[in-house]
């Protein structure tokens, strides 16, 4: 069961969470670098890693419902959204999909304000 909350804090749950999927924003990234540039060994091989990212994600996401379902405090979606807008702006897919800052992220603290 995950930890519950703390302002200073990501659970184990929303961390997990956010670091796959920033890990599949990652490889799409690298897709596009790969059809970029012409290079279908490197889209093969990203492609293939994508795959495995995207179940790891798959499987991050229902630990993330159902711990969300059992008690909807447990996963806060705009922490995760924080994370994922912070990591993730450091590959294309991420600054596309997620342009804006996080507004209630402290990242010197590592948690919210």
């Amino acid at each position: 069961m995950a930890a519950h909350p703390t302002p200073q804090r990501l659970t184990d749950t929303e961390a997990r969470l956010a670091e796959r999927y920033v890990g599949v924003l990652d490889l799409v990234s690298r897709c596009a670098q790969a059809v970029e540039r012409g290079d279908c060994f490197y889209l093969c091989d990203k492609a293939t890693a994508l795959e495995v990212g995207a179940g790891r994600l798959a499987e991050a996401a229902g630990t993330a419902y159902a711990a969300w379902y059992a008690d909807r405090h447990v996963v806060r979606a705009h922490l995760v959204r924080a994370v994922v807008a912070h990591q993730g702006g450091h590959y294309l897919a991420g600054r596309l999909l997620h342009p804006d800052q996080p507004d209630q992220w402290d990242l010197e603290r590592g948690g919210a304000r």
